[in-house]
């Protein structure tokens, strides 16, 4: 399927993202395909849980950043709870590092949140059609790392060596969260997020937790900026 044919079956989705702005640019785009049917929005990854569980959506399209476990943890037990689900991620995260975490935890499709509008189109019918979607560039990216062995001492970004937990906890000291907020919203123990802490000064190369924070703090930011 192709953005320019006719479907004869109309497909639901289910959008999720905790900006009422975002959601509203989802509806307006799809709003003129009468074969798209939004049959619910979602916040958070308990919402959207129960949404898909009632309405059974055929495609979900989802930010990774949301109050609660976020983004990837709620890909996994959709994947787990709903295989047949189609899961888009639509994130303002540089897809070089995010996507293939969205992907092994499950999506189908990730489509950077400046891109074209079309590219959200694309993917959805891409993802319908049983394929997976990420952009040309990231193709290319994946094709040559599985073709070619990355050398010692390569460019690749040290975020890459953190586990899907320990990249959200990374992220949320960023957001300037405590150690203690990080725990009581991922429903781990204190102790636990230290370790996570602790494993990622390691990975990363950081003497002290400020050093870590700092750099958190300015990644954070920088993924902000993108979509100024």
């Amino acid at each position: 399927m192709t953005t320019t044919d006719t479907p004869t079956q109309t497909y639901r989705l289910v959008l999720v993202d905790d900006h009422p702005a975002v959601i509203n640019g989802y509806r307006f785009l799809l709003q003129a395909y009468p074969h798209f049917e939004i049959c619910g929005t979602a916040a958070n990854e308990a919402e959207a849980l129960a949404l898909v569980t009632n309405e059974k959506p055929d495609v979900l399209i989802t930010d990774l950043n949301m109050p609660g476990r976020g983004g990837l943890e709620l890909i996994k037990d959709l994947a787990a709870l709903h295989p047949g689900l189609k899961i888009i991620v639509s994130s303002m995260h540089d897809e070089m590092l995010c996507a293939a975490r969205a992907l092994r935890a499950g999506a189908s499709g990730y489509v950077g949140k400046d891109s074209p509008g079309n590219a959200l189109l694309d993917a959805i019918h891409k993802v319908l059609d049983g394929g997976v979607y990420v952009s040309e560039r990231l193709a290319a990216h994946l094709a040559a790392s599985f073709a070619t062995p990355r050398p010692r001492g390569s460019s690749e970004s040290p975020l890459t060596k953190l586990s899907d937990r320990e990249f959200q906890v990374f992220e949320l000291f960023g957001q300037g969260q405590t150690a203690k907020e990080i725990a009581a919203q991922l429903h781990l123990s204190p102790k636990t997020v230290s370790v996570h802490r602790d494993h990622i000064k390691e990975k990363m190369g950081f003497v002290t937790s400020a050093e870590m924070i700092r750099q958190a703090v300015r990644w954070v930011e920088t993924q902000r900026d993108v979509l100024k």
